[in-house]
């Protein structure tokens, strides 16, 4: 008897604890179970955005391989600047005229090949995910060159023009840098040496050489036309002449102030134009002009 009574004390007891417990027990607001509610939501929405980026960090990639061979006589072309417009990925062809982008974003994207002496060239390609997509692309030469012609007529022009150098420069139009001034910048790139100037744009370099351009030229995404010795480099950027190159240079800005010599019909981005070292000419002519090259 006395064992039933203190097993009926227990329950009662375990009862009320228990009854307890329950009316201590925490209970949430409506307030904080909308806080709850919004939580989980950001979270989900967050994991869903990581998704996505990782889904477009993950692109399928592709190869690009190829040739470049002069359309006349199909011999390859050295030294070609190949580059995929849409990517933004180079490279430079080999002795044999072949090149290969190793990764690039597969689909559509356009080739455009540059060289000094050739018309640029510009292909719309289709690369094929996880495949090696190859092409043969030809460069147009501007003109028929003959050896003995072409060195007498430079020669000619360089002189009249070297004379027209200090001419040019006293009547105030244009940007003028001596050999003494060239020598002073020491430019790794041809580029480096217009760094700072104002009205002169010099993008960041990739693959070995900068993009520049003069006045509203980056706006309109056109280059300035490039003159070497006097003669005009169709197809050619300011970097992808060496620095060795550099014996004087005139930077024109603008339409306005480009002399009649230096102008391209329709262009209005601006010219530059490089005299090279070498010769008795060069040497004797620099020691007229201000700061003189020694």
């Amino acid at each position: 008897m006395a064992g039933w009574q203190l097993k009926n004390d227990l329950a009662e007891e375990t009862g009320v604890e228990l009854m307890e417990r329950e009316h201590s027990r925490p209970r949430l607001s409506s307030a904080w179970f909308l806080v709850l509610l919004a939580g989980s939501a950001f979270l989900a929405g967050t994991t869903g955005s990581l998704a996505a980026l990782q889904s477009e960090d993950a692109r399928e990639m592709a190869e690009l391989v190829g040739h470049v061979a002069n359309a006349s006589t199909g011999g390859p072309v050295e030294g070609a600047f190949v580059s995929l417009l849409g990517s933004g990925y180079g490279a430079l062809t080999d002795a044999e005229g072949n090149f290969r982008i190793p990764q690039t974003p597969a689909g559509i994207d356009s080739v455009q090949v540059r060289f000094i002496g050739y018309e640029p060239s510009h292909t719309v390609i289709e690369l094929v995910p996880n495949e090696t997509t190859q092409v043969t692309l030809l460069l147009s030469q501007t003109a028929v060159r003959v050896a003995e012609l072409v060195v007498e007529l430079r020669r000619s022009r360089r002189e009249r023009n070297l004379t027209g150098f200090a001419e040019r420069m006293e009547k105030g139009f244009g940007t003028f840098f001596t050999p003494r001034d060239i020598l002073n910048r020491n430019p790794r790139l041809p580029s480096d040496l217009l760094r700072g100037e104002p009205g002169v744009t010099v993008r960041r370099i990739q693959f070995g050489r900068a993009e520049v351009y003069l006045g509203r030229g980056e706006a309109l995404r056109c280059p300035p036309a490039l003159y070497l010795d006097g003669m005009y480099q169709p197809g050619s950027q300011f970097d992808d002449l060496p620095k060795e190159d550099l014996g004087a240079v005139e930077i024109y800005k603008r339409d306005l102030e480009t002399p009649v010599e230096f102008m391209r019909a329709g262009s209005t981005c601006g010219a530059i134009v490089v005299w090279t070292p070498g010769g008795d000419d060069f040497y004797e002519w620099a020691e007229e002009v201000s700061q003189p090259f020694k």
